[in-house]
């Protein structure tokens, strides 16, 4: 009996020998070691900025190059060489001039207004009405015909120099007679813009032409702007300017001029 306890009880230990062995044995070359595997580092892509470029503003081009006398010239050129000797502007009044339109359409009504506006911001004497009055009752009166009745527009007076008769390939477009301006019905487009403009003009003192500038409203020959170029704008300064009136010589105006 005490025999098999004996032998129970070696075995027991030899067991536990064995066991304890193996825990302290390092594993073989080559047993696979497991490994623990860091994730890299996430990183964010960035984008290359380009660097911001700063842009100067392009000046707007102005008139240079153009001298106070070439407005003074430009002046003489469309204020005389009509025949007339003497300056044939609106004569001073701080009354406004009125403007009436027979027979016209609307854009022509509105054309009348808007001139009458840059007028008055480009004159510093006289002044227009700037609502155009309906029928034959203005200053200044502009009818539009048809050819045959432009044709009955007689043009001869005791002042028939200063008349004016405007025409186009051998067709009649405008008849000015004093401060009546007489139109043809049948134009459209710019070709009846610039005369409507090109007639008022006339009668508020622009009796010449302009053969240096072909972009004037006053061109030689004749064009079909519609709007005051820039010299022409000058050239209306003058003319209703303070030291401007109806009736002046041409050396009166002249020494104004080229010789203050």
């Amino acid at each position: 009996m005490q025999s098999r306890v004996f032998f129970y009880l070696s075995l027991v230990i030899a067991v536990g020998c064995l066991s304890f062995s193996g825990c302290l044995t390092a594993h073989s070359a080559g047993d696979p070691v497991p490994q623990t595997h860091t994730p890299a580092p996430t990183t964010v892509p960035t984008t290359s900025v380009p660097p911001t470029e700063t842009l100067t503003p392009i000046p707007t081009p102005t008139a240079i190059g153009l001298s106070s006398e070439d407005i003074n010239l430009h002046f003489m050129d469309v204020a005389f060489g009509g025949g007339n000797l003497f300056l044939e502007r609106l004569p001073l009044s701080s009354k406004r001039t009125t403007i009436s339109l027979n027979a016209g359409r609307e854009p022509d009504k509105i054309l009348i207004e808007s001139f009458a506006v840059k007028f008055n911001l480009l004159s510093q004497s006289n002044k227009l009405f700037e609502n155009t009055k309906a029928g034959q009752t203005g200053d200044i009166r502009i009818k539009f015909l048809p050819p045959e009745g432009l044709k009955a527009i007689d043009l001869t007076s005791e002042m028939g120099w200063l008349n004016q008769e405007y025409t186009r390939g051998g067709i009649t477009c405008a008849k000015i007679k004093g401060y009546d301006i007489y139109l043809n019905s049948e134009m459209e487009g710019d070709l009846r813009d610039h005369y409507l403009l090109r007639s008022l003009l006339y009668t508020l003192g622009f009796k010449g032409a302009s053969l240096r500038y072909q972009d004037s409203i006053f061109a030689y020959p004749e064009n079909t702007a519609t709007e005051l170029s820039f010299l022409d704008e000058k050239a209306l300064q003058v003319m209703y300017g303070l030291g401007m009136d109806n009736g002046m010589r041409v050396e009166d105006v002249k020494q104004v001029l080229f010789f203050r």
